[in-house]
C-alpha cells in the first residue's frame, strides 16, 4: 500500500555517537519517520539544517563548538517551519528556560521510554508542544511562580 503523505524528516544533534545510533535505530522502525541528517554540535547541526529540509530536529544541550540552545535561537529565526526538541539529559530550570525561550517545542529527558520520544516528534511535527511528564511538571511550576512566561520567549527573571 502506497503512503498518501510525507514522513516527518528528522535531524538529530548530539556529540555523543553512540546516542546517536541507539537514536537512529528506534527510529528506524517507525515508517512515518525519515533520518534526513544527523550533527555532532550545533554548528554542524546549521550546516545540514540549511541542505536537509527537517521538519523536526532533535538536539541536545551541551554540545562543543555551538550548544545546542544557541543553535535553537539560530534555527528558530531563520527556519520557522521547523520544529525544535531538546533531547538532554539535564533537567535544570535555567536550562529549560533558556530551550523554550530560543523557541524549542518540546523538551524531553534522555531516559524517556522509545515511544515518548515517537509521540514528542509527532507532537510538535502537528504544531503542538511536547514536555515529559518530569519537565511538564516544572514548566507548569514556572510558569505558576511567573519565573517563565512561554508568550514572551524570554526569561523574565535574569
Amino acid at each position: 500500500m502506497q503512503k498518501l503523505y510525507r514522513s516527518i524528516r528528522i535531524i538529530i544533534a548530539d556529540d555523543h555517537e553512540i546516542y546517536r545510533d541507539g537514536l537512529r535505530s528506534i527510529l528506524s522502525h517507525n515508517d512515518n519517520i525519515q533520518l534526513v541528517a544527523e550533527a555532532a554540535d550545533g554548528s554542524g547541526l546549521l550546516q545540514v539544517t540549511a541542505t536537509s529540509d527537517p521538519d523536526v530536529i532533535l538536539t541536545d544541550i551541551k554540545m562543543p563548538v555551538m550548544n545546542g540552545i544557541e543553535a535553537t535561537r539560530q534555527l528558530s529565526a531563520k527556519f520557522l517551519h521547523i520544529a525544535v526538541v531538546a533531547l538532554t539529559m539535564f533537567n535544570e530550570e535555567h536550562h529549560i528556560i533558556d530551550m523554550l525561550a530560543a523557541g524549542a517545542k518540546g523538551y524531553v529527558l534522555k531516559d524517556a521510554p522509545k515511544t515518548e520520544i515517537i509521540t514528542a516528534i509527532g507532537t510538535v511535527h502537528r504544531n503542538g508542544n511536547y514536555f515529559c511528564s518530569a519537565i511538564a511538571k516544572k514548566v507548569s511550576s514556572l510558569i505558576a511562580q511567573k519565573i517563565f512566561n512561554p508568550d514572551l520567549k524570554e526569561k523574565t527573571i535574569p
